[in-house]
């Protein structure tokens, strides 16, 4: 009798794939580092370190 039964497995669900990150641009590295450089330069001038 249990040759007529035909077992079901569970269906594994996948998880979707994360879209891959976007390079950050070459620009941007020299962005923040200017950026910090005047935060730096601007807390000297006001005294803020020292």
């Amino acid at each position: 009798m249990s040759d007529n039964v035909v077992k079901f497995r569970p269906i594994k669900k996948e998880p979707e794939p994360k879209p891959p990150r976007k390079p950050m641009p070459g620009w941007m590295t020299w962005l923040v580092f200017f950026a910090l450089a005047f935060v730096i330069y601007g807390a000297q001038q006001a005294g803020l370190l020292g």
